[in-house]
């Protein structure tokens, strides 16, 4: 059943599915990335020989240098980071209720939120409902020597503090806002909602003993390649005018396919769902990276395509090609102070490059080291910040955890 998606909402309503699966919160510790596809070791060793033994770009069904990603790059849907509606409904569900009760025994709620949010997703949430925000002290106070004071507003109405990563810096003078926030947090009698991201929750754990003062975090659950499918579905469709085919280029497999029970089931779904351990923005921007669409080639090869091809493909209308594109490779000999760097990044969110020489050890070489992994497609400059992009998550996780070092939940 090839559905055009132009008309999937309505599906997806008559079949309800659309609000009805999204993932809800859970507990931090109840969060499992999701499983890639099974793999047959012995079919993939035979594949693997086989391409060995023919030409490649015989088994493939259209070549890489067939395919190109300049319309890709004019389509709003691929370029523009979605808002993630369906998580405010999460949030508005799991949090309302609860602020506008009066029990004094449950004032606090702590939200671990996945990294790579550049969107600021809880701030938004916050003021979409007018709850007041707690904004975080200017980034240049942080290692000041001055005396720090921080005091809950009073109010009578609950209070959200976002993003407890930019309350500190990993350093032994950064902590003190962090350590009188806490404090403060101790004695308010007012309902005080507090997020951070997974890899700030890990290290305030440690340095200031937060999970002694904040209760149990929830999570954001992960999308499993059920739920991820429809809910890219549902992101196209909105902007999509016409029916649209997706296909492995490797064997011309439709994939991301809507069967008439309602489900959507395969290996690519499958295996984005574990690479982004199930977070729809880094989902979301490893799918993007991986659309082509066949390149325009000139007017004698266009008819010179046999008939039956043409009408195939004009069937499908458009017709979008993944590919898996080759992961990002930290710098050769450098890769245990890229791990450092990355780390300090994921703590932080973001940080000045001035900054970050207060955070990693000494003769890390951060100014060189930054222009390497910018270079390599790892970090990324915002404004005057460095941020950790959201496309090498998966390579970054893997290098962190093959390094040893204490990993998030996600």
């Amino acid at each position: 059943m090839l559905l055009s998606l132009a008309g999937l909402p309505d599906f997806f309503r008559a079949q309800g599915i659309i609000n009805l699966h999204f993932p809800e919160l859970i507990p931090l510790d109840n969060y499992a990335r999701p499983a890639g596809p099974v793999v047959n070791r012995l079919d993939d060793w035979y594949q693997s020989l086989l391409k060995k033994l023919i030409d490649r770009d015989s088994e493939v069904a259209v070549t890489e240098d067939q395919l190109s990603k300049d319309s890709i790059e004019n389509i709003h849907v691929f370029t523009t980071e979605p808002e993630c509606d369906f998580v405010f409904q999460v949030l508005d569900k799991a949090y309302l209720e609860w602020m506008n009760s009066t029990s004094a025994n449950d004032r606090l709620r702590l939200l671990v939120f996945p990294p790579c949010d550049h969107s600021n997703r809880v701030t938004s949430w916050a003021e979409g409902n007018r709850l007041d925000v707690l904004a975080a002290p200017d980034r240049s106070e942080l290692l000041s020597g001055d005396l720090v004071k921080v005091t809950i507003p009073a109010g009578s109405g609950p209070l959200v503090i976002p993003k407890l990563e930019d309350w500190f810096i990993r350093h032994h003078r950064g902590l003190r806002y962090i350590r009188t926030l806490l404090a403060a947090l101790q004695d308010t009698s007012r309902h005080c909602l507090v997020s951070c991201n997974s890899w700030c929750w890990v290290y305030l754990k440690k340095a200031v003993n937060a999970d002694l003062v904040l209760p149990v975090p929830d999570s954001l659950a992960p999308m499993n390649a059920e739920i991820l499918g429809k809910w890219l579905l549902e992101l196209m469709s909105e902007e999509l005018q016409q029916p649209a085919t997706f296909c492995d280029h490797n064997n011309g497999k439709e994939i991301l396919r809507c069967e008439e029970d309602g489900t959507i089931s395969d290996k690519f779904m499958q295996q984005l769902a574990n690479d982004s351990g199930g977070i729809p923005w880094i989902a979301w921007q490893l799918w993007c990276r991986s659309l082509r669409t066949e390149a325009e080639r000139d007017d004698q090869s266009d008819n010179t395509e046999e008939p039956e091809k043409q009408q195939a493909s004009g069937d499908k209308g458009i017709v979008f090609w993944t590919i898996r594109n080759q992961p990002p490779r930290l710098p050769r000999g450098h890769e245990h102070a890229a791990c450092l760097l990355s780390q300090a990044l994921l703590i932080h969110g973001s940080l000045p490059e001035q900054m970050l020489s207060a955070v990693l050890p000494p003769a890390t070489g951060e100014s060189s080291l930054i222009v390497a992994l910018i270079r390599s497609g790892f970090v990324e400059c915002h404004g005057d910040e460095i941020r950790c992009l959201a496309t090498a998550d998966p390579v970054i996780w893997t290098s962190l955890a093959n390094s040893g070092m204490t990993m998030a939940r996600f």
